[in-house]
Formats: structure tokens, C-alpha cells, sequence
């Protein structure tokens, strides 16, 4: 082995060790963090998974022109009557009782979108079926955007 090459990967060794020896920094997240009950917490994570999940097989059912299955799963599962479905689990106090207004607001509005896309959808114009999904992932980015579970 070159001694040239030990020399400066030692000394290389020496100026990266402080570094990592300090540990990585976070980059600052401004959203606004949201406080809930560990099951409440825990059911809207399963819900962020659902309605991802959902809205893939909303977009594969479009894709191969089902157009009435893609808006029944939106509306099943992503739409206005998906909600309230853990009141009696959390007696009354879902996560949407711990949200802040315009988290709410935001939530309220996927779901409006998600069952507005549902009836397009039905309507069998594909075209205007996509272009209602915008609203949807838009409440998803806007809500993330703004907001993280603590």
C-alpha cells in the first residue's frame, strides 16, 4: 500500500470523524403539529394509509376505464360517507375532534372532493373524472403540507 494513500485517508479519517461524531441535523419542519390521544393518532395513520391506498386503486380503475368502480371505491373509502366510521370505537371523539380548524377544514374537503369525483365518475367522462381527482390529492398535499402528528 502507498504510504501517500494511508496519509491522506488518515487525515481525511480525522476531518470527517467530528462530523459525524456531532450527528446528522433535521431540517426545520414548519408545519404545524397536531396533538391527539394515541388511538386517535393511531386510526388516522390507518386512515392516511387507507385513503393512499384508495386513491391507487381510483386511479388503476380509471386507467382501464371502470369508471363506476373507481367512484365506488373513492365514495366507500375516501369520500363523505368514510366518515365518522371510528365514533363508536372512540365514543364520539374521532380524530377529526382533535384536528385544528383548517386541518379539519382541509379533511372535510378531501372527502367533499372525493365524493364529487365519484359523481363525475358515474357520469363515464374520464376526462372530467381525472381532472376532479385534482381536488382530492390537492387536500392530501395541503394537509400535509401544513400539518404533522405529533
Amino acid at each position: 500500500m502507498n504510504w501517500r494513500y494511508c496519509s491522506i485517508v488518515t487525515l481525511l479519517a480525522g476531518f470527517t470523524v467530528p462530523v459525524f461524531a456531532s450527528g446528522p441535523v433535521s431540517p426545520h419542519d414548519a408545519r404545524q403539529e397536531v396533538e391527539m390521544p394515541t388511538l386517535q393518532r393511531s386510526l388516522m395513520r390507518e386512515d392516511m394509509v387507507h385513503h393512499l391506498a384508495a386513491l391507487n386503486e381510483v386511479l388503476v380503475l380509471l386507467n382501464a376505464g371502470k369508471l363506476k368502480e373507481s367512484a365506488d371505491v373513492a365514495e366507500a373509502d375516501m369520500g363523505l360517507s368514510s366518515m365518522g366510521k371510528h365514533a363508536a370505537r372512540t365514543q364520539g371523539k374521532g380524530p377529526g375532534r382533535f384536528m385544528p380548524d383548517g386541518m379539519r377544514a382541509i379533511g372535510i374537503g378531501m372527502h367533499t372532493s372525493a365524493s364529487e369525483f365519484a359523481g363525475i365518475a358515474r357520469k363515464g367522462d374520464r376526462a372530467a373524472a381525472y381532472n376532479a381527482l385534482e381536488s382530492v390529492t390537492g387536500a392530501c398535499v395541503a394537509c400535509h403540507a401544513g400539518y404533522r402528528l405529533k
